[in-house]
Order: structure tokens, then sequence, then C-alpha cells
């Protein structure tokens, strides 16, 4: 039985991978249609907040496969622990955190007049959510890694 819960908890863990590759190809094309617009001379807010209504719902369903991992890893290896519990606190809210990040940055991009003096303030206000979303990434590997059995 051992075996087989640690296949399905290393079967998550590999959707969670693919997801959070698939969600990085997504924001650098987003980034990257920005940065081209910007080297143009044009602004679509409005579009951009289509883009990253779509890049949300990707977090969202990234999101859940990491609840989904670190309840399998805890329910498997670490029954009851302080340190899943830990982990579970903190993803929950980095998660809502990022979430509500990328829901103001839609709502300020859809603006029929968004706030923005210049299209390069639209681009640093993603990047900031982006960096948001890398260090959230990188600790949320750092836990599952530790997580992870041998």
């Amino acid at each position: 039985m051992g075996s087989r819960t640690n296949t399905s908890a290393n079967e998550v863990f590999a959707r969670w991978r693919l997801e959070d590759e698939e969600l990085a190809t997504q924001v650098d094309t987003i980034r990257q249609w920005m940065r081209e617009l910007d080297q143009l001379g044009r602004q679509h807010f409005g579009e951009t907040a289509t883009r990253l209504r779509e890049l949300r719902e990707l977090m969202v369903t990234h999101f859940d496969r990491e609840a989904e991992m670190i309840e399998k890893l805890g329910q498997d290896h670490y029954s009851d622990s302080p340190e899943v519990a830990a982990v579970r606190r903190q993803s929950d809210r980095d998660h809502q955190h990022l979430l509500n990040q990328i829901d103001q940055l839609i709502g300020r991009l859809d603006q029929l007049e968004p706030p923005y003096g210049s299209w390069q303030e639209a681009i640093d206000d993603l990047e900031s959510l982006v960096s948001l979303l890398e260090q959230h990434e990188a600790r949320e590997w750092d836990s599952i890694e530790m997580l992870l059995p041998a």
C-alpha cells in the first residue's frame, strides 16, 4: 500500500510541476506581449485585463493542485505534523494574497480610464505581481521538496 500511496503523491507532484511550467509560460507570454506593445508605442489595457483573467484561471487551478499535493503528502507521510500544517497555512495565505493582487490589477486595467500615467506603469504593476508569484513558487517548491518522501 505504501508504494501505491507514494505513486499517487508523485503523480500529483508531477502534475503540479507541469502546471507550474504552464503558468510560467503564460506569464512570459503576457510580459513579452506587453513589451512589444511598449516598443510599438501602443497601450491595450482592456486586452491585458482579459489576458490576466486567463492567467488567474491557471493560477486557481495550480493553487488547487498545490493544496491537493500538500494534503496528500500530509495524509501519506506526516499525518497531523506541525510542518504540514504550517506549509498549508502559509500556502493558503499566499494564494489568497496573489489572487487578490491579480484581481486588483485586472480591476485597474479594466477601468474606462485606467489609473496609469503610462503603459510602462502598467508593465511595472504586472512585474510586481510576477515578482510576488515567483517568490511564492520558490517558497512553495522548498516546502514541497521538504515534505516529499526520500
